[in-house]
């Protein structure tokens, strides 16, 4: 018998949403599985689903644990629970094709990998239509590189995901799951470096974009800027000679800076008090902690809003922002 795959649903408040994932996982052609469903805290219908999906197939499995405002957690805590070599986390909002689970573990038993990855693809209207998708159709996908070489290569530059991902369950060894809501940033490329060989297999994830999943402006998105100090850090640690990927995040840390800096500005008043200084003490410690030197060579322009006052840079790169978006300008945190 093929090898079993434990798929890691995290939920958090999507009741309209995990029973067409969980059906998308029911009508999979490979029937090896086991599906853990841990609801993170959910305040809505989402555990009744939860408990709807166990009751009508064994395979699935319920689990509750406090809200830590992290899916990264999530995966940590459901990791204990795995009994099987392979994992494949699945956000509970997501879809995958019936041939999904069926096609990654035959490109694994042809290529020996340690992690296979998907083509991961950002739809428009629910799960119908090609928003982006990562990699990109000049990807060779038939390739099999180092895990090395991918985590080096998926650092501020093409940028692929786990979620969908196959991989066996001892790269999560001593991989720091994060408390941020963008920590998988981080734990990816730990996951990715632990990895012999990584394989890539033409078979889609399809990830959900819509209005009612999409990140809205929260203290907890200015947390992304110690992700970027985290990854920085790891370049710096396990890459230090790959100057340009050193030079790759300083620009990605000063223009999240720049934007996170202006949508505090704009929106602080839908704070409490508590999240503005939050907020604010995170922004701050990222500002001074930039290396200048690097960012000079990198954005020489944006560079000048750089001074020793912080209340300054963040007027200047509020002022900025405005500009840009009133004459179109868009942007996509790193």
């Amino acid at each position: 018998m093929s090898a079993e795959v434990t798929i890691i649903v995290p939920v958090y408040n999507i009741e309209h949403y995990l029973a067409e994932t969980l059906d998308s996982i029911l009508a999979q052609t490979y029937t090896n599985w086991v599906c853990l469903l841990v609801n993170d805290g959910s305040t809505d219908e989402s555990q009744r689903v939860i408990d709807c999906y166990c009751s009508q197939d064994k395979r699935f499995k319920g689990f509750f644990k406090r809200n830590e405002r992290s899916a990264d957690l999530v995966r940590k805590y459901a990791i204990q629970y795995v009994e099987t070599e392979w994992v494949m986390p699945i956000d509970g909002d997501d879809v995958i094709v019936p041939e999904y689970i069926e096609r990654m573990v035959q490109r694994q038993i042809e290529t020996g990998a340690d992690l296979v990855m998907s083509r991961f693809v950002g739809c428009v209207n629910g799960i119908n239509g090609v928003d982006y998708m990562t990699p990109d159709q000049f990807f060779d996908m038939s390739q099999v590189l180092e895990g090395r070489q991918v985590c080096i290569d998926n650092i501020g530059g093409w940028t692929s995901s786990l979620n969908g991902a196959l991989y066996r369950k001892s790269l999560t060894e001593g991989v720091l799951f994060g408390p941020y809501m963008n920590s998988d940033e981080f734990s990816q490329r730990l996951i990715e470096y632990n990895a012999n060989k990584v394989a890539f297999c033409d078979v889609r994830y399809l990830y959900r974009s819509n209005d009612g999943t999409s990140t809205k402006v929260s203290v907890r998105m200015f947390d992304r800027t110690l992700v970027d100090m985290q990854l920085e850090q790891f370049v710096c640690d396990y890459f230090p000679e790959r100057d340009d990927k050193v030079k790759a995040l300083a620009w990605q840390r000063l223009f999240n800076l720049i934007y996170l800096t202006a949508d505090y500005k704009i929106h602080r008043n839908e704070f409490t008090s508590e999240e503005r200084e939050k907020a604010l003490m995170i922004l701050r410690q990222s500002y001074f902690a930039l290396n200048r030197r690097v960012i000079r060579t990198v954005a020489p322009v944006q560079t000048l809003m750089l001074t020793h006052s912080f209340l300054l840079f963040s007027l200047i790169a509020t002022a900025y922002v405005r500009y840009k978006r009133s004459h179109g300008g868009k942007y996509f945190y790193r």
